[in-house]
């Protein structure tokens, strides 16, 4: 658990260096998360700066703490001089026990020392001329047998001191800086500054801040380079269109969860107030995949609290990922059972369109509507008279619409939809 708690305020400091760069940035910079060549890639007009991060709350520096994040790139910086591309690289770390810059003759005593293989067998052939073919041949596999990394280990024994840089470490060194990065709380603080430069504190800290962190963290995760890369007016550009707190695993893992939740409840106690409003949940199968088994009995108590006076109010609709058909057939049975029923848009085993909307083909005094996912469109929702969508899980959804309101609700559990939407009172954790 300790060591998966480290892992994920390794990553919680990393998306807050990210805010730091991108509001520090020229507007029009290109920042890549989760870069291709460090954590944090900068594309501006004068060249490419990368970010490494690197939090040891509780380590001691020491030269073979960063030598391989040191080395991750030399070895990019070989490639660039052979390309003749020109980038600097910046080492961004925290040690409990820190010292202000990283000696480049420790370095280079590193190199000419180290007997650690993994070092040895990832990194010596990318930043050393290997001139024999066969052990060239078995450095540059990815996968290596226990023999070929033995032959490898061998060789760099009795050949070291033959071996050739492919670069100078000095000329590496000039392209190199070592920052000594602030602690966890500080660079929190400084992100929050940096955001009241555009907004006022109370606004900066209770929703851009959360929302920065929160776009961060999903951009980050993003498959491609493209989907990556944002710039300072971007971000800010989003920041000003978000009236509504995000939250998402991240921002209620990082930050105060409680008052996250507290602060989003109050978000949309608005909306659940009007009895006239259509409200349409779509479960992602990454949520239902957690919670089948709790998420009937949301529906039923959904129903029981929103839809009791139907002559005011409107039947809600429940979307289903697509994976999960068989969970909302359940669903169908147990609504059946007390006598409520359901317009699932059927007529016959197939979906249609025109039944889903205008409510023919089912029972008059039907409570909800329900269906899967890949029958659903945002056309549909419209027609419906959708007023707003609350996606609950994580999922790439794309059912965003001008006409009605969109709300992402990335949680893990039907408890905290419970207390949301003001089915219960407390927070249950």
């Amino acid at each position: 658990m300790r060591q998966a708690d480290s892992t994920i305020k390794g990553y919680v400091y990393q998306f807050n260096k990210s805010i730091c760069e991108l509001l520090s940035a020229n507007d029009d910079d290109a920042v890549t998360l989760e870069g291709v060549i460090e954590d944090i890639d900068i594309h501006s007009s004068t060249g490419i700066t990368t970010i490494q991060c690197k939090y040891h709350e509780d380590g001691k520096y020491q030269i073979s703490s960063v030598a391989t994040p040191i080395l991750e790139m030399l070895c990019h910086y070989c490639e660039s001089a052979y390309l003749g591309k020109s980038v600097s690289y910046i080492l961004y770390a925290y040690y409990a026990e820190n010292v202000d810059e990283v000696d480049m003759d420790s370095f280079s005593n590193f190199l000419e020392t180290t007997v650690d293989k993994d070092i040895l067998c990832k990194y010596f052939h990318r930043i050393y001329t290997i001139s024999d073919p066969k052990m060239l041949n078995i450095a540059n596999k990815q996968k290596k047998t226990k023999a070929e990394k033995e032959e490898l280990l061998n060789y760099y024994k009795n050949k070291r001191d033959t071996l050739s840089l492919r670069v100078s470490i000095s000329d590496f060194w000039n392209c190199f800086t070592y920052q000594k990065a602030k602690q966890f709380a500080l660079l929190e603080e400084e992100v929050v500054n940096l955001l009241c430069d555009v907004t006022d504190e109370e606004t900066a800290k209770s929703l851009y801040y959360p929302n920065a962190f929160s776009l961060i963290a999903i951009l980050s995760a993003k498959h491609t380079e493209q989907e990556r890369t944002i710039t300072k007016n971007e971000l800010l550009s989003f920041l000003e269109g978000q009236k509504t707190l995000l939250i998402n695993k991240w921002t209620l893992e990082a930050l105060d969860r409680e008052k996250l939740l507290k602060a989003k409840k109050r978000h949309l106690s608005s909306m659940f107030s009007s009895n006239a409003d259509v409200r349409a949940f779509v479960f992602t199968d990454s949520f239902l995949n957690q919670n089948a088994t709790e998420i009937i009995s949301f529906i039923q108590e959904y129903i029981s609290k929103y839809f009791k006076k139907p002559r005011l109010q409107k039947p809600p609709i429940f979307i289903f990922g697509n994976n999960h058909s068989n969970l909302m057939q359940s669903a169908i049975i147990e609504l059946y059972k007390y006598q409520r029923s359901v317009n699932n848009g059927l007529v016959g085993n197939v979906f249609v369109e025109d039944s889903f909307i205008h409510n023919k083909n089912c029972s008059a005094d039907f409570v909800c509507k329900m269906s899967t996912l890949n029958n659903i469109t945002v056309g549909i929702l419209e027609q419906c008279q959708v007023n707003q969508v609350f996606i609950v899980g994580t999922g790439d959804i794309s059912l965003q619409g001008v006409n009605y309101i969109t709300e992402m609700l990335d949680v893990d559990n039907v408890n905290t939809i419970r207390y949301l939407v003001d089915l219960v009172k407390t927070l249950e954790v």
